[in-house]
């Protein structure tokens, strides 16, 4: 019976050192459920807060994505405007060079007639007193005239390529403001 007994005594001994250490773990247990409770409402103060920045970040690009369209239609009617502007500019301008061409045709006749009505009368006159002092007065008149009409030719033709190569430019700046209007537009209804 001392054999039972002392199993007894040492079962007894075993499970109170149980009994003990299962405190310990119940212990342990609860502080770590107090710290997972506090580390449960830290991550959900921490995900409501990331959610609040993200809807502003959401809200201040829905904004800018407003005032860029706003500021593409306006570039795009501006842009509009300014073709229209340079296509009015450049019929004014064509209208302005054939006019100035007319004018300057005009008075090249018109000298033209007054060098012949001139030569004219200074042979008619040279004609009265020798007809080689007419020969000499024509010759010179006629080279006069000659001098006078070349000028005038290269005058015309000078101005003819400066308003073809002003033409050009005008054409490749229309061009290529169209081209920039195509591409906003292209962006606007891609966009």
């Amino acid at each position: 019976m001392a054999a039972a007994e002392d199993a007894v005594t040492r079962i007894g001994a075993l499970l109170e050192e149980m009994g003990a250490r299962f405190d310990l773990v119940i212990e342990a247990v609860s502080g770590y459920g107090g710290r997972l409770d506090a580390l449960r409402q830290e991550l959900f103060a921490q995900f409501a807060e990331v959610g609040s920045q993200i809807r502003f970040l959401s809200d201040q690009i829905g904004e800018n994505r407003s005032g860029m369209a706003t500021i593409r239609a306006d570039l795009g009617a501006e842009m509009i405007r300014l073709g229209e502007t340079l296509g009015r500019t450049r019929v004014e301008v064509r209208e302005q060079f054939g006019a100035a061409e007319t004018a300057l045709r005009r008075e090249i006749g018109a000298r033209a007639a007054e060098s012949r009505e001139h030569t004219t009368a200074v042979a008619v006159r040279a004609a009265d007193d020798t007809g080689a002092k007419l020969n000499e007065v024509t010759g010179t008149a006629a080279k006069k005239i000659t001098a006078e009409l070349a000028k005038t030719n290269k005058a015309l033709t000078s101005l003819a390529r400066k308003f073809e190569r002003f033409d050009d430019r005008i054409t490749v700046a229309t061009r290529d403001q169209d081209q920039r209007v195509r591409k906003l537009e292209q962006r606007r209804k891609s966009g």
